[in-house]
C-alpha cells in the first residue's frame, strides 16, 4: 500500500484543501455537510479528492467512490464545553 503520510489536509470555513508533497497542485472542495456523533466527525465532500488505493489522509480516514467522506476521530471536550455534550449526548449534530 503507498504511504499516504505526505498528503496535507487544511480544514477551512466551508472548504477542504488537500496538497499532497511534491505536487505544486492542490485539490479543493467544498464541504457539503458536517456530522458529529459518538464522538467522531464526519465531512462530506463536493469531489471526490483521494485515490481508490488511498485510505487514510494523517488523521483523517477516507471513504466514497463519487464524493469523499473524511471522518476522525474527535478529542474529548473540556470545561464547558464538556458539560453541554454531556446535557445532549446521544443526540448528533448536523451542520449544512
Amino acid at each position: 500500500m503507498p504511504k499516504d503520510s505526505n498528503v496535507y489536509v487544511v480544514v477551512g470555513e466551508g472548504v477542504v484543501t488537500v496538497k499532497r508533497e511534491g505536487s505544486n497542485r492542490a485539490v479543493l472542495a467544498k464541504v457539503l455537510g458536517k456530522v458529529e456523533v459518538d464522538g467522531v466527525e464526519v465531512l462530506c465532500l463536493d469531489r471526490l479528492v483521494h485515490e481508490s488505493h488511498e485510505q487514510q489522509f494523517g488523521e483523517w480516514t477516507l471513504a466514497g467512490a463519487v464524493t469523499t467522506l473524511l471522518s476522525r476521530s474527535m478529542p474529548p471536550p473540556t470545561g464547558a464545553a464538556a458539560q453541554d455534550t454531556v446535557a445532549s449526548s446521544g443526540a448528533a449534530r448536523h451542520t449544512l
